[in-house]
């Protein structure tokens, strides 16, 4: 027999007893510490977080109320459908079987006729006893029938009223209770109302955009992005809009261009119309239209100018400077040679215009005065023809 020595476990036994020594320095040290323990403090939260989270719940209140309501009016709606065709065919069967009594003494007279055509006495006489006997039990058979089916129709018709009442006392708490939830929260009943109807205003905008109505169509596009319709068919429609819009301004640019027409100003208000159609982006489709516009124009201003030429010349042999426009001739007249040469005093002493290719002459009712004439009637050869006349000096 072995005899095993104690000192063969010593290392377990020693690693053990550091094991026990650590746990309970460990247990001591946690138990008795003397640092002061530090204070958790829970995260205020900001209002608009508190915020949120009431908007959050009432969109779900609200939500589940709309739908609540659709319910009962889709509900409603289905059961009334099916109450009127069950009293639709209980009117039917009333309406056959008073056809049916209707017609049953004809029937019966037409049978005896009949009888009467082809049999002769004891069988004739049978026969009127079973004629008599069946069209009386077919008599009784449709009264039953008619009773039972007036019967029917006055029950589904009560209840129709009932249901009606009934119905209309349902709908009207939940849109009570719809109501109730709405008015606490306005802005989020607004924000559930627009996403519901969101697709239908995008459809609703795409139509009023396909028959141009594009100021209604702006505005159901604008509900149907509040409720957060689908982005790629929002940017559909945007596109759409976008499109029409240009295409209503080449339209009324060029009706604008058209009813110009050759009076006097023409030239100027192509062109404001031109600069318009470059602001707009839509230079391209205008441009041949302002074309030929202009080219009208300018003929007609040419001729206004040549028949305006020498009436200028005859205003400046009078000692006049004229300044000539578009079928308009403004005559100005120097309060004295010298100081109109040096810039001190003009006077405005009539105005020509020439209407229905007459030039009438408007005189000013009070006295239009300026200190120097506008740099453009200095540059005509009218005033330097006025300069060159040798009246100043």
């Amino acid at each position: 027999m072995t005899i095993v020595s104690g000192n063969k476990n010593a290392p377990e036994s020693a690693a053990l007893e550091a094991s026990f020594v650590a746990c309970a320095t460990s247990h001591l040290q946690t138990e008795y510490s003397t640092e002061p323990l530090r204070c958790q403090i829970a995260a205020v939260p900001t209002l608009e977080e508190v915020g949120r989270e009431i908007a959050a719940a009432a969109r779900q209140r609200i939500e589940a109320a709309r739908r609540e309501v659709d319910d009962v009016r889709a509900r409603i709606e289905r059961e009334r459908a099916a109450r009127e065709a069950a009293l639709k065919a209980a009117q039917e069967r009333v309406s056959q079987a008073q056809a049916a009594l209707a017609s049953l003494a004809d029937e019966r007279a037409a049978l005896e006729h009949r009888a009467e055509t082809f049999l002769a006495g004891d069988a004739l006489h049978a026969t009127r006893e079973k004629i008599h006997l069946a069209f009386n039990t077919r008599q009784l058979e449709l009264e039953d029938a008619l009773a039972v089916a007036e019967a029917d129709v006055r029950e589904m018709q009560t209840e129709i009223q009932a249901a009606q009442v009934s119905d209309a006392l349902e709908l009207q708490l939940a849109e009570q209770y719809l109501t109730q939830l709405e008015s606490a929260a306005p802005d989020v009943a607004e924000a559930v109302r627009l996403a519901a109807t969101a697709q239908e205003n995008l459809l609703a905008a795409r139509q009023a955009v396909n028959d141009g109505l594009l100021n209604d169509a702006e505005v159901l596009l604008e509900k149907a992005k509040a409720g957060n319709a689908e982005p790629t068919q929002v940017s559909q429609v945007e596109q759409m809009l976008a499109d029409a819009r240009k295409h209503q301004t080449v339209r009324d640019l060029i009706a604008r261009l058209n009813a110009i027409g050759d009076a006097p100003g023409a030239v100027r208000r192509i062109k404001r119309l031109v600069v318009e159609a470059e602001r707009a982006g839509v230079m391209d489709q205008v441009l041949p239209v302002a074309n030929r516009a202009l080219e009208t124009a300018h003929r007609a201003a040419n001729a206004r100018y040549a028949q305006a030429c020498p009436i200028a010349d005859h205003l400046v042999t009078e000692g006049f400077v004229p300044v000539l426009g578009d079928g308009r001739i403004e005559v100005w007249k120097p309060l004295s040679n010298r100081g109109a040469l040096n810039g001190h005093g003009w006077t405005l002493d009539r105005v020509m215009v020439l209407r229905n290719n007459v030039w009438e002459t408007k005189r000013p009712r009070v006295a239009v005065t300026r200190k120097d004439l506008a740099p453009h009637a200095k540059r005509s050869r009218w005033y330097r023809a006025w300069k060159n006349r040798g009246i100043v000096g």
